[in-house]
């Protein structure tokens, strides 16, 4: 009967996805792929765990004596474009989505410079090898001012077109290398000439934009 059970729930995940995880946080930050692996989720709850547009992933677990947890990465729509199917977050990392979008660049940033500050080395428990970020205990009780309405606005409109440069930066940068990798071996062997290359090159990124 065990067995059985275990066979059925084993055909209940079926919905293919990728998993981003806090070791692919520094790489989505900073434009790259990173390296998500796929995973298989029950597709009932692929609604409720796949991250949107908008959503910042947090590293809650993990960590090391001279790293703390509390990553963080920003997802938009040109970090999901890189992947064919849904993205979801790890169970070592929590997506947050905030109310009023406007605040997310704002505390995107912030969270990075309290990050870089060490801050959550001093919201961290766990004895058994692996950190937890107490991440409710640090919303509830860690204090800052904030901006006035026409500041957090233009904040917003600087930096989220600045988030989305990055993102496509990294894909632009991923076609080159494709096609380098493509093209270097012909012209080292002469198959083909600089000039025929150059032609190549200028018609896939013609192609591809």
């Amino acid at each position: 009967m065990v067995i059985i059970v275990t066979k059925i729930a084993q055909l209940q995940y079926i919905k293919e996805v990728y998993c981003l995880r806090g070791t692919d946080i520094p790489e989505i930050s900073i434009g790259r792929d990173g390296a998500l692996p796929k995973r298989y989720i029950l597709e009932r709850n692929f609604n409720n765990k796949k991250l949107n547009n908008g959503d910042l992933v947090v590293e809650i677990s993990g960590g090391s004596p001279t790293q703390s947890t509390g990553r963080i990465t920003y997802v938009n729509e040109e970090v999901l474009s890189k992947f064919q199917m849904g993205v979801v977050c790890t169970n070592f990392c929590r997506a947050i989505n905030l109310i009023n979008k406007k605040f997310t660049e704002f505390f995107y940033f912030y969270w990075k410079k309290l990050y870089d500050e060490r801050v959550f080395f001093q919201y961290e428990n766990g004895t058994t090898g692996i950190k937890n970020l107490d991440i409710n205990s640090f919303l509830d009780k860690y204090m800052i001012v904030i901006p006035d309405d026409s500041i957090i606005q233009s904040f917003h409109s600087v930096t989220s077109t600045f988030l989305r440069k990055i993102q496509e930066n990294g894909i632009e940068s991923k076609k080159l290398a494709t096609i380098r990798d493509t093209l270097l071996p012909k012209l080292m062997s002469g198959e083909i000439r600089v000039v025929d290359a150059e032609r190549e090159v200028e018609a896939c990124l013609q192609k591809s934009s």
